[in-house]
């Protein structure tokens, strides 16, 4: 059923269509750098193949992390369009969230480990569990979300930290950083699409903009919720409160 034949005020709807023309113009501009830099490395590649070598082996490299960027931004792109068509996990089961977060760190403290950042976990409080009604694929890219983004957000020889526990009926999950933090006046916007605190520095490590868009639904979508706080030059936590089972 459309909106249209729902019931939604003429308002409401003018809104709604306002945010689906944003979003299509945003994926086009994002879709079309590195598109148009894939076809610009191609093409250089097949000029430089039979007399430059060492350079067509610099551009093939080139290539190699381009596809990489527009697939990484195409995934991201697909888990938001299915994120956002859910209210709630369409068939919750019990997850382990410790589980999931034990798993999403023995991964992310290679890359840690290649920017000489300490990636500590620690528990807090008394949780009995870490348990909740959800979806396992989804909480695990939420949370490396977080965590990747503290990781590349904090200069060498800094430090992330991964805690949890519990408060009242919620799991509590924070991942801090001792990054370049966030300036207080955009922290409002940080979990909307394609939105980029430092444009320069998100696309060079191959941010795509959607990661907190992503968070964000991912903690609605079981009953959580995510709230941050920052401090320009020190670092930023994030929190993730979910409703434990």
């Amino acid at each position: 059923m459309t909106l249209e034949r729902q019931n939604v005020s003429p308002d409401e709807l003018q809104r709604v269509n306002k945010i689906r023309r944003d979003f299509v113009a945003n994926v086009s501009h994002e879709l079309k750098t590195p598109a148009t830099s894939l076809k610009l490395l191609a093409e250089s590649l097949e000029e430089t193949l039979d007399d430059d070598p060492v350079q067509a082996r610099l551009f093939a490299a080139q290539l190699k992390k381009e596809t990489e960027r527009l697939a990484h931004l195409i995934t991201d792109l697909l888990d938001l369009a299915r994120l956002e068509s859910q209210e709630t996990v369409d068939r919750p089961t019990l997850v382990d969230v410790r589980g999931v977060l034990m798993s999403v760190l023995a991964r992310m403290r290679r890359v840690a480990r290649g920017k000489e950042i300490t990636l500590q976990w620690k528990r807090f409080g008394k949780a009995a569990h870490y348990t909740v009604y959800g979806d396992e694929t989804q909480l695990a890219s939420m949370f490396t979300n977080l965590v990747d983004n503290a990781v590349q957000y904090t200069p060498p020889g800094g430090r992330v930290e991964v805690a949890g526990g519990s408060e009242g009926p919620e799991i509590v999950i924070s991942i801090s950083d001792t990054g370049i933090g966030i300036p207080e006046e955009k922290i409002p916007r940080i979990f909307e699409r394609f939105y980029r605190v430092d444009k320069a520095r998100s696309k060079a490590t191959g941010g795509t903009g959607l990661g907190l868009s992503i968070v964000r639904h991912v903690a609605e979508n079981h009953g959580g919720r995510v709230t941050v706080e920052s401090v320009l030059g020190e670092g930023s936590t994030f929190t993730v409160y979910l409703p434990r089972a």
